[in-house]
């Protein structure tokens, strides 16, 4: 049987850029902060000597830092830069946030701007933490899109085959049985009829999510947002009227982008 991630999409390997941007993803994490080649080169399967060669380009061009009096590597000052040109050019973060701010206004839980990283990661990359006892978060960090109510909106919209060859990796925050396999699709199913997703407590403890996808030009999902918050504060029957609003304004913000 043809594998579900070729059949979803032709690849085509750089492997130099790929086992480059490898490091820094690995870099960015926060296990990973400060890593010797060692390190670096067993996280990703990578030869010493082919990581130590691409360390040492990154570092030529400031994209990462060797810190000598540790023997090793972190992100480097170049990153700033292009990050800050990225914010500048990524139009639709800024038509975003006042949304999320508003969201956090309202619900008094942590928003958050979640967006695809390759075939199958997630990352945050935009957030507006609620300012009493709110879930805090990390703009940057990763996830499997198989990982909570963020990721099921992207899960939702894909090919069933490919959808649970991801799950199957189980790569992200748990691994899932075939009846937990099955719940998924019956979620799936609701959230494609209701425009939510809601989680509580099944991927991180303490934690629950509501979250809604945001459609792009070609109606594909490319991004979700999401409210978090503490299971201990909120009732999981009360988020579906918080379900409700995430719709509306995942809606409204898809209709914004989609003029871009």
């Amino acid at each position: 049987m043809e594998n579900a991630k070729t059949k979803e999409k032709k690849k085509y390997s750089v492997p130099a850029l790929e086992n480059a941007f490898g490091i820094l993803k690995l870099l960015s994490r926060k296990r990973f902060s400060e890593s010797t080649v060692t390190e670096i080169a067993n996280a990703l399967s990578l030869s010493p000597a082919t990581c130590y060669r691409i360390l040492q380009s990154l570092e030529s061009l400031s994209i990462v830092r060797y810190l000598e009096d540790k023997k090793r590597y972190t992100l480097g000052p170049y990153l700033v830069v292009l990050g800050e040109r990225a914010k500048e050019h990524l139009d639709y973060i800024s038509v975003i946030m006042p949304y999320l701010e508003d969201l956090t206004r309202q619900t008094g839980m942590t928003s958050i701007l979640v967006n695809k990283i390759g075939e199958d990661k997630l990352a945050i990359i935009a957030k507006s933490e609620a300012s009493d006892f709110g879930v805090s978060v990390s703009v940057g960090r990763h996830f499997s899109i198989t990982d909570g109510s963020f990721g099921m909106c992207f899960l939702a919209y894909m090919d069933k085959e490919l959808r649970e060859y991801y799950l199957k990796q189980a790569q992200g925050l748990k691994s899932f049985s075939e009846e937990d396999l099955q719940l998924i699709e019956r979620d799936i199913e609701n959230l494609k009829k209701t425009g939510y997703a809601i989680t509580y407590g099944e991927y991180i403890k303490g934690l629950c999510g509501i979250a809604a996808p945001i459609f792009d030009t070609r109606n594909k999902v490319e991004m979700s947002i999401e409210l978090i918050g503490f299971t201990s504060q909120f009732e999981k029957e009360d988020l579906h009227v918080k379900g409700k609003l995430m719709k509306e304004v995942a809606d409204e913000i898809s209709k914004r982008i989609r003029s871009f």
